[in-house]
């Protein structure tokens, strides 16, 4: 079984071309396998919410965060080892060669209100609030493969209000 950690990027303020998470691997023969990414919107005061587009991108080349705020990943196991050479972290400037964009979702920035339970307020519990999902039931479809010099966002690209929670599930091989 692979080792297996869980980044946690909590309250991260929105801001139009923002990244709001990120896992680099600069390691030359380790592999990140992204299996899960989710959001939870953990706005609580009252704010004028937009529409948020968020997009789940891949990049290559010679990639780095600057200016950005690093996150500690959390082992599934107290006996895992962490990636050799990953870095996690949200905000500053993303650089490298933009490969694709995997995932586009657009997010409601309004604080949840869940007695309400409109739609919007539904992301806030799993599984709506997943955004990617590799396929843990199905060994067909393969995770988002991170190897040396590659790193995965999840970038904000318009909108601008409230606070966001992002958790990116994935192992070391």
């Amino acid at each position: 079984m692979a080792q297996t950690f869980t980044a946690y990027y909590p309250s991260v303020a929105f801001a139009a071309g923002k990244n709001m998470a990120a896992i680099i691997n600069q390691h030359p023969t380790e592999l990140i396998k992204i299996r899960r990414i989710g959001l939870l919107n953990t706005q609580t005061a009252a704010v004028t919410g937009v529409i948020c587009q968020l997009d789940v991108r891949l990049y290559t080349g010679s990639v780095f965060l600057n200016g950005s705020t690093a996150v500690v990943p959390t082992m599934h196991d107290s006996t895992n080892t962490m990636p050799l050479s990953g870095a996690y972290s949200h905000a500053g400037a993303v650089s490298g060669t933009l490969a694709g964009t995997f995932r586009r979702v657009f997010w409601s920035s309004d604080e949840p209100g869940i007695s309400a339970a409109t739609n919007d307020e539904m992301e806030c519990f799993v599984p709506w609030n997943i955004i990617f999902d590799a396929g843990y039931a199905d060994s067909n479809v393969q995770p988002l493969v991170l190897r040396q010099d590659q790193m995965v966002v999840v970038f904000n690209t318009v909108g601008a209000a409230g606070l966001l929670d992002t958790w990116i599930e994935f192992t070391k091989e």
